[in-house]
């Protein structure tokens, strides 16, 4: 029995696509296409190789296109139908990185700081002396500065 070829044609490209932007999984697409999901995936890592020849690059950006188009669709669906929802849950949900729609995230308490006082001061200390080197070209502001500096405390507590 002569095994089945199959060809990577702009026609069952469409198809396949065209499933997948109306919901359908990406391997179940191909099925309903005629393309058996074991070759489906083959031709998608194929067209993701740098080395891929231009259809089949091609055809696994039109892939990734549908998938998105699709998520974006069902977001949007979620958005119009139940914006609650939509702002607890989804893209307009809060976060700590990230400011949305919904309520802000809860205050997890105070933060601990472990820092050495001394270090930290030390550091601070060093980095006006810095800055008052820098200063070399302007004689007052150095002078202002350094007169600032000693008027600190040398000792963090």
């Amino acid at each position: 029995m002569a095994r089945a070829r199959y060809r990577l044609t702009l026609a069952l490209q469409e198809k396949i696509v065209a499933f997948i932007r109306a919901g359908g999984f990406a391997h179940v697409a191909a099925e309903a296409a005629g393309l058996p999901r074991e070759l489906f995936a083959r031709w998608l890592a194929r067209g993701e190789r740098a080395d891929a020849p231009a259809n089949y690059r091609a055809f696994a950006r039109a892939v990734r296109e549908a998938e998105a188009q699709a998520r974006l669709q069902a977001e949007l669906n979620v958005r119009k139908d139940k914006p609650l929802d939509w702002l607890k849950a989804g893209p307009g949900k809060a976060s700590a990185d990230k400011p949305g729609w919904g309520s802000p995230g809860k205050d997890k308490g105070p933060v601990e700081d472990k820092s050495d006082p001394v270090q930290v001061w030390s550091d601070v200390l060093h980095l006006f002396g810095r800055c008052a080197e820098q200063l070399a070209a302007y004689p007052d502001a150095r002078a202002a500065l350094a007169a600032w500096l000693a008027a600190l405390p040398q000792d963090p507590k």
